[in-house]
């Protein structure tokens, strides 16, 4: 059923906005006339170009969802108690065509397809699966921690890389702020002088940068204007990541990462009762990290043929063995979801430890690479002050 957003008086003269379903624009505004809305704006919602769920209130609507149908209520019940709670919110008419096209007879899975920038194809798989066996209360719970998780994840990176790339920019602008307006105006008292080599190049680094800040400050926005919009098209996205796993620190963060993701969500499948070729598939493109995705994808070429997934990444340099063991007891076991939860417990403890180990070690190298850079500076400044027999002849 078409959506319609409109712009309306109330009857006590306030402004209110807001999203009806409709099978017309007649019958749309006849609607709004019956609750006693006095329409004065009234157009068709495109829902393709609705924007995606911020990673929040994708949270809040899985939990919500979850709570609901554990608590009895039907699915179309459900949503419609989440769509009244958001019926101001810009992702409103999102919620409204779930809602829509649950009533039309689709199934949920197939209404959450027309927002692939909101909902991730695990997500789909996990609601898919749980419509089959009639356990979606269960399904939006283990999808409520997945994206919990994976959030924490995001900001564990963001915080230990925040602090560091802080203190490196704030090294970077007093070092410029001291070049650009302190040296300058101390230049009059080197002149006539013997400099030494160290302050001649502080002064010639200064002199460089007045004369040609504008040019030198143009060039470097265009070039990270450039090198953003680069990285951000998927040739561009794909060499950064390489390049981002070549770094021997960088490197083991983002590998743990990579299999925290990949076991928690191929876990999270597998206890849903999804097939194991079918979850390493859809567990693999949430990686990011082409070297270990090259691994996988060439397992389940494998796999397919027969062979166990644990020979398969035995002979692979990016899977550690404590990986390759563990599964290869899953495998005789049987327990392949409890086995790779495990993992993703293991390797979210490691990481931990990881990011705390890089965050110590940085914070102590930025402040003695700004420390020295500010006093070279000083120095160079120093220097010709404390040659006395210059003073005498000046």
């Amino acid at each position: 059923m078409p959506l319609f957003r409109y712009q309306a008086l109330t009857d006590t003269g306030k402004k209110i906005k807001g999203v009806v379903d409709a099978d017309s624009y007649d019958l749309a505004k006849d609607r709004l006339i019956r609750d006693k809305i006095l329409v004065t704006k009234l157009l068709a919602v495109q829902k393709k170009k609705e924007v995606a769920l911020r990673e929040s209130i994708l949270l809040a609507f899985t939990r919500e969802l979850s709570q609901l149908l554990k608590a009895g209520l039907p699915l179309y019940e459900a949503l419609l108690t989440i769509e009244e709670k958001y019926r101001r919110h810009r992702a409103h008419p999102l919620f409204l065509d779930l809602c829509d096209q649950l009533k039309t007879g689709h199934l949920l899975s197939s209404a959450l397809k027309n927002y692939p920038r909101s909902f991730d194809p695990i997500y789909i798989s996990m609601v898919k699966t749980g419509e089959r066996s009639g356990s979606l209360a269960w399904v939006f719970g283990q999808l409520h921690e997945l994206i919990e998780r994976k959030q924490k994840l995001k900001k564990q990176l963001l915080s230990a890389m925040a602090y560091p790339l802080f203190l490196g920019g704030f090294c970077f602008l007093m070092v410029v702020g001291l070049l650009l307006f302190v040296i300058p105006s101390m230049r009059e008292l080197f002149e006539g002088r013997h400099l030494h080599p160290l302050t001649q190049v502080v002064l010639s680094t200064s002199q460089f940068l007045q004369n040609w800040f504008p040019h030198l400050l143009f060039g470097a926005a265009a070039l990270v204007s450039g090198l953003i919009y680069y990285f951000k098209q998927p040739k561009g996205r794909e060499l950064f990541r390489r390049g981002m796993q070549k770094l021997p620190l960088i490197k083991t963060i983002l590998t743990q990462a990579a299999l925290i993701r990949f076991c928690r969500s191929c876990s999270i499948q597998l206890f849903g009762g999804v097939p194991l070729i079918s979850s390493l598939g859809i567990s693999r493109k949430v990686m990011k990290h082409p070297f270990l995705e090259e691994v996988i994808e060439k397992a389940e070429r494998e796999i397919s043929e027969g062979k166990p997934l644990s020979e398969e990444l035995k002979g692979s340099p990016y899977i550690p063995a404590l990986v390759v063991r563990m599964i290869a007891i899953a495998e005789e076991t049987g327990e392949f979801p409890e086995m790779l939860q495990s993992l993703s417990d293991i390797y979210d403890d490691q990481l931990e430890r990881s990011l705390s180990q890089i965050t110590t070690f940085l914070q102590p190298a930025l402040l003695l690479i700004l420390g020295g850079t500010v006093g070279l500076v000083i120095l160079s400044i120093l220097l010709p002050l404390t040659d006395v027999s210059s003073l005498i002849s000046t």
